[in-house]
């Protein structure tokens, strides 16, 4: 299992997304510290995500899945399939 810190979600979601340049791991995914979100990403199309977070790419104020971020990152090439972890700091 890869561990992803929560700043450096915010980091690479702000490289690959450009759009979302103002992204927060603690506000748009509810990541609080002390907790870890446990997800696995295979890095192919979502047809059911997809649209939700194409529009939330485009800014719309929607709640997005930290799975549907993980899994387009990975998309991107920014991420490698594969299970992770994302953990604020304390």
């Amino acid at each position: 299992m890869k561990i992803i810190e929560g700043h450096e979600l915010e980091r690479l979601v702000r490289e690959t997304f450009p759009a979302r340049r103002l992204f927060s791991a603690a506000s748009e995914l509810g990541l609080r510290a002390g907790r870890s979100v446990v997800t696995f990403v295979h890095g192919g199309p979502d047809p059911f995500l997809d649209r939700g977070f194409d529009a939330w790419l485009a800014g719309a104020s929607k709640h997005i899945a930290l799975y549907a971020l993980l899994n387009r990152l990975c998309r991107a090439g920014a991420l490698a399939p594969g299970n992770y972890a994302v953990r604020a700091r304390h």
